[in-house]
């Protein structure tokens, strides 16, 4: 089944100005068929996960968290939950300022401490080519990191898979997916 997805949203449960079934209404309206939230870790509201599992919609919802890390500074790694799968995905490396050198080194070091699956080659839902490069040898994934409405449907990954939560999961794990962006009106795909 060919499935279109987010990985990257934010909501009023952290800095986000879209509750979660805004959000998810939102990316529903645009056609996608599975979506993860991902609000920051030091930010959460405590009602978090039940305000997640509230939402009501056709979507496949990931619950999901944006990990702050520190190492050097800090990073972000989202850690999205499947069924008995767990993602995780180093995010928008463009953000920090750090050269390929750095950003690779930082990487590096992250993987030591959680089993990093992918790396995100969008900043705020705009392509960063800069770290979509062979050094960084892990899928490259795209996302809109989506804070406002204006946010969502910028970039995204479709696959070909069964549609549950693990199967969505192992599919990017393993890179087979493509990674697409709005160009106005018209769609970009490239392989993951």
């Amino acid at each position: 089944m060919h499935l279109k997805g987010q990985l990257h949203i934010h909501t009023t449960y952290s800095d986000g100005k879209l509750t979660p079934q805004e959000a998810a209404d939102i990316y529903s309206n645009l056609g996608f068929d599975f979506i993860a939230f991902t609000d920051h870790d030091h930010l959460l509201k405590p009602s978090y996960r039940s305000a997640i599992k509230a939402v009501k919609t056709d979507l496949i919802v990931f619950y999901g968290i944006e990990l702050t890390v520190f190492e050097k500074g800090y990073v972000h790694v989202n850690m999205i939950e499947g069924d008995g799968e767990i993602l995780h995905v180093f995010n928008h490396p463009a953000d920090y300022g750090f050269s390929l050198k750095q950003t690779i080194e930082r990487i590096s070091a992250i993987a030591k401490r959680y089993p990093l699956d992918a790396v995100e080659v969008t900043d705020h839902g705009f392509y960063t080519p800069e770290f979509d490069v062979p050094e960084i040898d892990y899928p490259k994934i795209a996302s809109d990191d989506s804070h406002t409405h204006i946010g969502c449907g910028r970039a995204w990954i479709e696959l070909d898979c069964k549609k549950d939560k693990d199967s969505i999961l192992y599919a990017i794990k393993g890179g087979d997916f493509w990674n697409c962006y709005e160009r106005g009106l018209k769609k970009v795909a490239v392989r993951g």
